[in-house]
């Protein structure tokens, strides 16, 4: 199949104005954040143009994919879907971190499209915006009191290497 994100940008920056529309649909792979994930397998879309401009080019469009999470309030799975703005700038020399680079009049996307979805799943995704939070009957809870003293009250088994020394008596005398 390719790289289906390359894109040749050589022709459209000879003519500043020019554009070159975008319609890729690719099996998404594993990204994830601490909290959530895209789906691998399922479609991740980018549509758009790249547009030439005076020392660059310009990508704009919309990249859509699927993700999954735990609801952070009850632990529960949860899925979305994203459909995120894309708008990037792309230069043969760039200057800056933030300007993706030309390199021989191709431009791969897949920088771009990887650092979009990571920024665009979820930080503490929910599966309501109404979710109670845990079940109490199938998660109990306990105060740190409760915790602490249960702790307590239950005493480690004796070391058996030390079982002669419980029997040791000391006279006082």
């Amino acid at each position: 199949m390719g790289k289906p994100f390359i894109v040749r940008v050589g022709d459209l920056l000879r003519e500043p104005g020019s554009r070159r529309l975008i319609d890729v649909e690719v099996e998404a792979e594993r990204l994830e954040t601490s909290a959530a994930s895209t789906i691998p397998g399922t479609p991740l879309t980018l549509e758009g143009a790249v547009v030439a401009m005076a020392g660059g080019v310009e990508v704009i469009g919309t990249l859509g994919f699927d993700w999954y999470g735990a609801c952070r309030r009850c632990l529960d799975d949860v899925t979305g879907h994203v459909d995120v703005a894309l708008r990037e700038i792309a230069q043969r020399s760039p200057i800056d971190d933030e300007i993706y680079p030309i390199d021989d009049d191709l431009l791969d996307l897949q920088p771009m499209v990887d650092e979009l979805v990571l920024a665009s799943l979820p930080i503490a995704p929910l599966c309501a915006e109404d979710c109670p939070g845990p079940d109490p009957e199938r998660f109990p809870t306990a105060t740190e009191d409760e915790v602490a003293a249960a702790a307590a009250a239950e005493e480690p088994p004796p070391d058996p290497r030390w079982a002669a020394l419980s029997e040791l008596r000391f006279d006082e005398g």
